[in-house]
C-alpha cells in the first residue's frame, strides 16, 4: 500500500482544484493537516462510491451472520433475506 499524501489546510485551499483533480485521477486521497492533527481526508468521488458500497456490503453480511446466529430473519436495505437451508448431499 502507497504512503498516504498530506497536506497543510494552508497549503490545500489556494491548490484545492489541483488537488481535488488530483484524486480523482489517482484514486489516492489525501490528508489534510493543521497543526501536527488530521482535520480531513480529501478522496475523489469514485474512491468515495466505493468505499459506501464496501461498507453496505459488509454491514448486510454482519445482519446475515447475527441472523444465523440468533436464528431469525434478516432484512438488508430494506428487502427481506432468509438463509437458504444447507443443501444436504443427495444419495445416488
Amino acid at each position: 500500500m502507497p504512503k498516504i499524501k498530506s497536506v497543510g489546510l494552508a497549503e490545500a485551499r489556494p491548490k484545492l482544484t489541483q488537488l481535488v483533480k488530483e484524486v480523482n485521477e489517482e484514486n489516492e486521497p489525501y490528508l489534510i493537516c493543521s497543526g501536527s492533527q488530521i482535520k480531513a481526508v480529501l478522496m475523489g468521488l469514485k474512491q468515495y462510491n466505493d468505499l459506501v458500497e464496501r461498507v453496505e456490503d459488509l454491514a448486510a453480511a454482519v445482519a446475515v451472520l447475527q441472523s444465523e446466529l440468533d436464528e431469525k430473519p434478516v432484512e438488508t436495505f430494506g428487502r427481506p433475506f432468509i438463509m437458504p437451508e444447507p443443501e444436504t448431499e443427495k444419495e445416488s
